[in-house]
């Protein structure tokens, strides 16, 4: 498997905010883009207030709050987003994710690993149209990602073992627990 160091997560919505909450806790550097200001500032209050709520509740202190904040990174622009693992969680559309992983395919190595947390679409559809499609795979988290430790792993048919390996090592450096694992 590949060593991550850091993660992208691409939509700042409640799914992606989420997941990138939940990135930076298990100790990556991540960086969530979004193309919307007014989300992407939403999302950054609503981190800080879950973390605040960790303090509160003595599940971390603050000392961990400011570490976790400072490994979260928001932009709302495409050329900063350089990373070893995206995760999308953007609007259900085909055509919209597979534009977004090849605009950030241009701008990364080619090693780098493209994961979507879509739910109805298929990710093999995805991977045809993505250059190097062994590096496109399913990660589906559920909602709330920071709680539920559930994600469920979707290889596509065209998902190389060392996608899926660094995809399963990163997931249990994060406590979650993967489930389903059929190729779709």
């Amino acid at each position: 498997y590949m060593i991550i160091n850091s993660i992208c997560v691409c939509g700042a919505g409640t799914m992606g905010s989420g997941i990138a909450q939940a990135a930076a806790q298990s100790g990556f550097y991540t960086l969530l883009y979004e193309l919307n200001p007014v989300v992407l500032e939403k999302s950054k209050a609503g981190i800080e207030n879950n973390l605040q709520s960790l303090v509160d509740k003595g599940k971390i202190t603050e000392e961990e709050k400011e570490k976790i904040q400072q490994r979260i990174h928001f932009t709302d622009d495409i050329h900063t987003c350089l990373a070893d693992v995206f995760i999308e969680a953007i609007v259900e559309k085909l055509p919209i994710k597979i534009s977004l992983f090849n605009q950030l395919a241009e701008l990364n190595h080619s090693e780098c690993i493209f994961c979507s947390n879509t739910s109805s679409l298929a990710i093999t559809a995805i991977a045809a149209q993505v250059k190097n499609p062994e590096r496109v795979i399913g990660m589906h988290f559920f909602n709330p990602a920071t709680i539920m430790p559930l994600v469920e792993v979707i290889p596509a048919i065209q998902t190389s073992q060392k996608t899926i390996d660094t995809v399963k090592h990163l997931l249990i450096k994060s406590k979650k627990i993967i489930v389903n694992f059929i190729r779709n």
